[in-house]
């Protein structure tokens, strides 16, 4: 099991600078408002989210993110005799993040403010393959852990804002593999992600 430093420091910091920033920062203001709705969309290399935020005051928000990915292919071979089955694979996976976030601004009109943001993340995976005459074998598994992001946001509009998020994790996973022969594999990992940069866009309501 190894942690990389970065990591570890992003997590750990994370929420003594929030909450010096919200503690400390009394002349903080920002142009939203308590009961304010948001939506936000994040896109990056492997993967892309929806994310929902209720203000709880200018400076601090609930944050709740949903991802969801995919795939599934099919292998056909083709010979003398014609077409046949030659496997496939599937994989589908959700996760959802659920922390607080908190903003910091130059004022009520300002255009760029920035926020960072801490909770905990659960997660759900779900594989399987045929690879005919050899077999067939499936897993399911789940994950449980911590994250924390660090982002800022220029607002176009008063409803419309992008911008840029980078953000780490740590996580637990235990899963259960199972094949056509009856076995059974259980296994466990504990890992995580060093910062990982998206582009955001987010509608405020």
């Amino acid at each position: 099991m190894k942690c990389r430093p970065s990591l570890v420091a992003v997590l750990v910091l994370l929420p003594v600078v929030a909450f010096g920033q919200d503690s400390t920062a009394k002349g903080n203001a920002t142009p939203f408002h308590k009961g304010q709705w948001a939506a936000q969309f994040q896109g990056a290399t492997a993967f892309g989210s929806l994310g929902f935020i209720k203000f709880r005051s200018p400076t601090r928000a609930l944050v709740l993110d949903v991802r969801i990915g995919g795939a599934h292919s099919e292998d056909l071979r083709t010979d003398s005799s014609g077409n046949h089955f030659g496997g496939l694979n599937s994989n589908a996976s959700a996760q959802v993040r659920f922390g607080w976030r908190w903003y910091s601004g130059d004022g009520t009109a300002t255009k760029v403010v920035s926020h960072y943001s801490l909770g905990a993340l659960f997660g759900f995976s779900h594989s399987a393959s045929v690879f005919p005459p050899s077999g067939a074998q499936q897993s399911n598994g789940w994950t449980g852990g911590a994250f924390g992001d660090i982002g800022g946001t220029y607002l176009v509009t008063s409803k419309f804002g992008i911008g840029a998020l980078a953000s780490a994790s740590l996580s637990y996973q235990r899963g259960l593999r199972k094949d056509s022969s009856g076995g059974r594999f259980r296994d466990w990992s504990i890992g995580g992600s060093a910062v990982n940069a998206s582009l955001v866009a987010t509608l405020y309501f």
